[in-house]
């Protein structure tokens, strides 16, 4: 009996043990049962020193990177800031439970995510998606957008959004690095506010431009590194444009006269084209203030039927124009010209310096003559020859224009048949 004294003493110290352990398990789960679901939430944080982040005032943004989701993630915490910047964040559906979370957003971009949808939430003030793999950007149509900028760059192959007439707000809209190949504005038309479209990079051969086409206030075009070969039919449509960017594209021919219609223009970008440019009717462009030909391989100007009255800045940098013809007696020392990296006849140059500023690009060093130094050629050219041959190129530029008129009027009857399949497929 001396022996289960000790054994009756450790049995009963084992089962008080063991009603502690169970106690304080069931206290741990009836807390956890009743705590708020704010402390069991996962609670994501904005990084401190996010590298390679070049946006501007990068300290206004609150960056969360590096986070998978999934769909039904309902006990996330999103911190209270007014620009969040996700990047490789991933989730199938950035939906709008989600979005909804992020309560003091007003500023929104998404960078290298992969996501299946996204939602755009009406109450932002700018988005921005670039470089991520978005199969769908869902506008709600029974939503009211306050979104005034909105960014998609670099979603290669994706559809583009429909519904942008909801983004009644929408000021700037900017589509760039995309593949797109046709862009047809009809899919904007009523977006009464927007002032600036980039379509910059996008690999565009046709931009469509509707007869009925209704974007009355904007003022910014850009269409700069895109494979256009000839102008848009209908570009006077856009009456109220004040810059045209068309930098870096396949236009060969051009009729200045095209331009004709666009008034309020005041920026054109025509460099990067290798241009050969008729002058044979008459161009009216009377608040043009800044002209680019940089680059274009010109080797001829005539300016005879040029109505440029508010021009203040001309450059053509890097061409091979010898002169230019019927340089206009109306432009004065008012106009900034930069005619540098060119193969200038003295003469030619010197009678334009006395009615102009020369403004001098690149100065160049190594030449017998120059003018403005810019170096030119001082020897006898026979200018009667050059008028004679000029006058043979304008001959075959008018036979060209008539067969590039006839072109371009079976080039606007296809599109308006393009334009009627495409109304069918929408209708479908």
């Amino acid at each position: 009996s001396a022996l289960l004294v000790p054994l009756s003493r450790k049995s009963s110290s084992e089962s008080t043990m063991s009603k502690r352990l169970v106690g304080s398990m069931l206290l741990v789960t009836i807390l956890f049962s009743i705590a708020p679901r704010e402390l069991l939430a996962r609670n994501l944080t904005c990084v401190e020193r996010p590298e390679a982040f070049w946006q501007d005032e990068p300290d206004s943004w609150c960056v969360i990177e590096d986070v998978d989701l999934e769909e039904s993630s309902e006990d996330i915490h999103f911190p209270e800031h007014p620009k969040i910047y996700l990047r490789n964040f991933n989730v199938s559906y950035l939906s709008p439970t989600l979005l909804f979370k992020m309560r003091s957003v007003q500023h929104l971009t998404v960078e290298s995510c992969s996501m299946t949808k996204l939602y755009m939430k009406p109450t932002l003030n700018s988005m921005e998606i670039k470089n991520s793999n978005i199969s769908e950007v869902i506008i709600d149509k029974d939503s009211n957008y306050e979104l005034q900028n909105f960014s998609l760059e670099g979603i290669y192959r994706k559809p583009l959004p429909n519904n942008y007439i909801r983004l009644t707000h929408l000021e700037e809209l900017s589509i760039r690095h995309n593949d797109l190949t046709r862009f047809n504005m009809r899919q904007l038309n009523g977006l009464i506010k927007l002032k600036t479209l980039d379509l910059s990079y996008d690999h565009i051969e046709q931009l469509i431009i509707p007869d009925a086409l209704h974007i009355p206030n904007l003022k910014e075009l850009y269409l700069s590194d895109n494979q256009l070969e000839q102008l848009p039919t209908n570009l006077k449509r856009l009456k109220n444009l004040e810059t045209l960017d068309l930098h870096s594209n396949q236009i060969a021919f051009l009729e200045m006269s095209r331009f004709n219609g666009l008034n309020n223009l005041k920026k054109l970008v025509l460099s990067g084209n290798r241009l050969q440019i008729s002058t044979l009717e008459p161009v009216y462009l009377p608040a043009l203030e800044k002209l680019e030909m940089i680059g274009c391989g010109l080797k001829d100007l005539d300016m005879l039927y040029w109505k440029m009255s508010s021009l203040k800045y001309f450059n053509v940098y890097d061409n091979s124009l010898v002169a230019i013809t019927n340089f206009p007696d109306s432009f004065t020392k008012e106009l900034v010209f930069v005619p540098t990296g060119n193969r200038w006849s003295c003469l030619k140059l010197e009678a334009i310096s006395a009615k102009v500023t020369i403004k001098v690009k690149e100065r160049d060093h190594y030449c017998e003559h120059k003018v403005a130094d810019i170096c030119c050629n001082g020897g006898s050219i026979d200018f009667n020859l050059v008028e004679t041959l000029d006058r043979k190129v304008q001959l075959l530029k008018f036979q060209n224009s008539i067969l590039y008129e006839k072109l371009e009027e079976t080039n606007h009857k296809l599109e308006k048949v393009i334009g009627v399949v495409d109304q069918r497929v929408v209708r479908k």
